[in-house]
C-alpha cells in the first residue's frame, strides 16, 4: 500500500509489525464503512476473527481521522487485485 510503503501481499500476511497493522486496519475500516462489507465476511476473507476485524475497523477509523486519508478508486483496485479479496 503506497501510504505505508508495503506490498499488497503483506496486508494479508500474519504479523504484528506496526506498518502491517495500520495498513490492515485502514483496509478493514474502508471495506466495512465505505464499501459495505460485513465484519464477518471480511474476517472470513482475511482469516481473522470477527472481533479482530472490529478492533481493526476502530483503529482504521482513528487513523483516517488523525491523518485524513481518503478512499480512492486507486486504493480500491490495490486491494481488489488480491485473489483472496475476490
Amino acid at each position: 500500500m503506497e501510504i505505508f510503503d508495503i506490498d499488497r501481499g503483506e496486508i494479508y500476511s500474519k504479523g504484528r509489525c506496526w506498518c502491517k497493522v495500520e495498513a490492515r486496519s485502514l483496509m478493514c475500516y474502508w471495506a466495512v464503512q465505505e464499501l459495505g462489507l460485513t465484519a464477518t465476511d471480511l474476517a472470513r476473507r482475511l482469516v481473522m476473527t470477527q472481533p479482530a476485524v472490529g478492533y481493526a475497523v476502530s483503529r482504521g477509523e482513528q487513523i483516517t481521522k488523525k491523518i485524513d486519508y481518503r478512499l480512492t478508486k486507486r486504493v480500491i483496485y490495490f486491494f481488489m487485485d488480491v485473489p483472496t479479496f475476490l
